[in-house]
């Protein structure tokens, strides 16, 4: 449904631009509406981005289950990134989330991935954190992983 809306509006786009560009000879008038279109489109195109699997900047929901995870340790030019495959709650796909890399988040995404893949189920909280410097790493991480409790499987009818 979400996709037919982005299409809409791309065909509004292109049908608006084509008829200001066809219609008329009062082109001071139709330069704004011409220039307007394709930053409209980039802005489309960026929503659309933002739903369909790429990385978004901000911080998974309190409770979202932990999935998976990677670092991109900082180099030369690049202070490096945490990708987060997470699951919020109340939501049946994960979605991946893009964390500004620090140690201790690392150190916490290395001990989250163990304990995943030895069977346990883990999950994320907020952390407030202090604003970093321009041009510096955070200097806490911005997410906090804990073990949920492990699920109780209902007694088998008929056994005591």
């Amino acid at each position: 449904m979400v996709a037919l809306a982005f299409a809409g509006c791309f065909l509004a786009l292109a049908t608006v631009a084509g008829l200001v560009a066809a219609t008329g000879s009062r082109w001071l008038v139709r330069l704004p509406i011409l220039a307007l279109t394709p930053v409209l489109a980039l802005a489309v195109w960026w929503q659309l981005s933002q739903r369909d699997g790429w990385p978004m900047g901000g911080q998974p929901a309190d409770g979202s289950a932990f999935v998976a995870g990677l670092v991109q340790s900082p180099a030369p030019g690049d202070r490096g990134a945490i990708y987060l495959w997470m699951q919020s709650p109340g939501r049946s796909t994960p979605r991946a989330y893009r964390l500004p890399y620090s140690p201790q988040l690392e150190k916490q995404l290395a001990r989250a991935s163990r304990d995943a893949k030895a069977g346990a189920h883990i999950a994320v909280r907020s952390v407030k954190t202090k604003s970093a410097k321009p041009g510096h790493p955070p200097s806490a991480a911005p997410v906090r992983f804990y073990r949920l409790p492990s699920p109780t499987l209902p007694a088998k009818p008929g056994s005591h």
